[in-house]
């Protein structure tokens, strides 16, 4: 997201170079600072942040000659020396002020991100290890998206780790009505890798892979002839775009505040996420509510762990489909998976029903000033199924003509069952009567152990696993039986 801030600056007797120098190092980073209030602000829509004030690039202090409130320099760059990173991290003017941006001006951001990465890092970390890349590439997502999967940018950049539609096709992640693996944690944190190797075989430094993943290596390679052919960051820096002056610093900023947050007087918010998240195979059409219905679980649960699906279902496609859930919810999928599409669901009232899930095909006739992005964002599917769906080459279509477009209905079919009707169907592929109890209103955990013999309330808690004040949830289903 790129914002333009107007900056006016006052010289207050400074030299015409020491002005210059302040000039370039504020307009450096006003690209940067944008993104990141876009981002604070987009958070905040999302309920992670209690505020969205944009900061201006001339609150910072980008001040040489001063030192942060506490920290002189030599005390930062020892610090960031003790990190012990393969990636140069050298604390100049530069980064001071995006120091003074994450850890005074955006304290509150920061705490958030650092709740955040408790669930991130490992992911990161683990996938970057297994691709021998150094870890603190893991702080990237933290500029790029500010841990934040469902993050979209102005330019249609998404996921974590931010990738525009043509980079992430062209790392093996699939973009269409359905998907969109750039929101996918796991997949997007392997293409990043992958980038970053490719990129790092082309440079060899690091901070210039750092550069070339937010400007391309077009910009780097042409910086580096108007440098001479110096390949090191802080030589190229003036003539990269603007952006990218203060991309890299930005990096370098919250590679250092991440790891002494502590010392500037940060602690991190505490997060709701699950710690042990295992994935899972679906062969066939299923809706996140079929899931949720069965697992017991929310479906907005089920999107916080799989943004990437599009629609809150996974499609029928050839070699099934991954879906990650927290552990327990994973062994239980593993258990009863054959039979989530057959099980009614129940509805606010008690009501059971069944979802009919289908497609129907429309013809849509281009009106003069359509175009490929304004119709598949009227019917929520993405220009490239258009494309396929009516073997379109180039990204214009002419008035007149007709499209077809698929669109996917969900509808609730309601069922005629009696009650003991609707918990027979709620059986295991192997015919175990009564395994599971679709909760209805005003049901505790004390009055379904009742209705099934020697089941007592700690088992189900068990099975289900349930805490002492877990809330029992209309329509959800509950383990009663443990089978045999």
């Amino acid at each position: 997201m790129k914002i333009h801030l107007f900056i006016a600056l006052i010289s207050f007797g400074l030299s015409s170079s020491a002005f210059a120098q302040v000039l370039e190092e504020q307009e450096s980073a006003t690209p940067i600072l944008a993104t990141l209030d876009s981002l604070t602000e987009l958070l905040h829509h999302n309920g992670f942040m209690q505020n969205a004030e944009y900061v201006q690039v001339d609150e910072l202090d980008f001040n040489p000659g001063k030192d942060l409130p506490h920290y002189p320099a030599t005390l930062i760059q020892d610090r960031m020396n003790s990190i012990g990173s393969e990636i140069a991290l050298e604390y100049n003017s530069y980064v001071k002020g995006f120091i003074d941006l994450y850890g005074v001006k955006k304290k509150e951001l920061t705490s958030k991100m650092l709740g955040l990465s408790d669930y991130y890092f490992p992911i990161y970390e683990e996938i970057l290890d297994r691709n021998n890349l150094p870890l603190e590439l893991k702080y990237l997502s933290v500029v790029e998206s500010a841990l934040n999967p469902k993050a979209t940018s102005w330019a249609g950049a998404s996921g974590p780790w931010q990738f525009i539609y043509s980079t992430g096709v062209r790392y093996g992640l699939t973009i269409n009505s359905y998907i969109d693996e750039r929101r996918d944690v796991f997949k997007s944190t392997q293409a990043a890798c992958d980038y970053f190797k490719d990129s790092y075989a082309l440079y060899g430094d690091w901070l210039l892979v750092i550069a070339s993943y937010n400007c391309g290596p077009g910009n780097v390679n042409k910086a580096i002839r108007r440098a001479g052919g110096s390949k090191n960051f802080w030589a190229i820096q003036r003539f990269l775009p603007r952006e990218t002056r203060g991309y890299v610093p930005a990096f370098i900023a919250v590679a250092y505040l991440m790891n002494f947050a502590k010392e500037h007087g940060i602690a991190p918010t505490p997060g709701d996420y699950i710690p042990l998240i295992e994935s899972v195979e679906v062969n066939g059409l299923l809706t996140f509510e079929q899931m949720a219905s069965a697992l017991h679980m929310s479906v907005d649960k089920i999107y916080d762990l799989n943004p990437h699906y599009q629609k809150e279902l996974v499609p029928d496609f050839e070699g099934g489909m991954q879906v990650y859930l927290p552990l327990q919810q994973a062994m239980l999928f593993s258990e009863i998976h054959d039979s989530i599409a057959e099980m009614p669901l129940i509805d606010e009232l008690g009501k059971p029903y069944r979802l009919d899930l289908s497609i129907e095909k429309i013809r849509y006739k281009v009106r003069k000033g359509d175009n490929l992005y304004s119709i598949a964002r009227k019917y929520h599917v993405s220009t490239s199924d258009i494309k396929e769906w009516n073997v379109i080459h180039r990204n214009r279509v002419v008035p007149g003509r007709y499209l077809t477009i698929h669109i996917d209905k969900k509808e609730r079919v309601y069922l005629d069952l009696p009650e003991q009707a609707v918990l027979a169907q709620q059986v295991d592929d192997r015919g175990h009567c009564a395994r599971f109890h679709t909760i209805k209103s005003g049901d505790t955990l004390y009055s379904i152990s009742k209705q099934y013999e020697g089941v007592t309330v700690e088992m189900l808690k068990k099975w289900n696993n349930l805490a002492d004040n877990s809330t029992l949830m209309p329509g959800h289903v509950l383990k009663v039986a443990e089978g045999s």
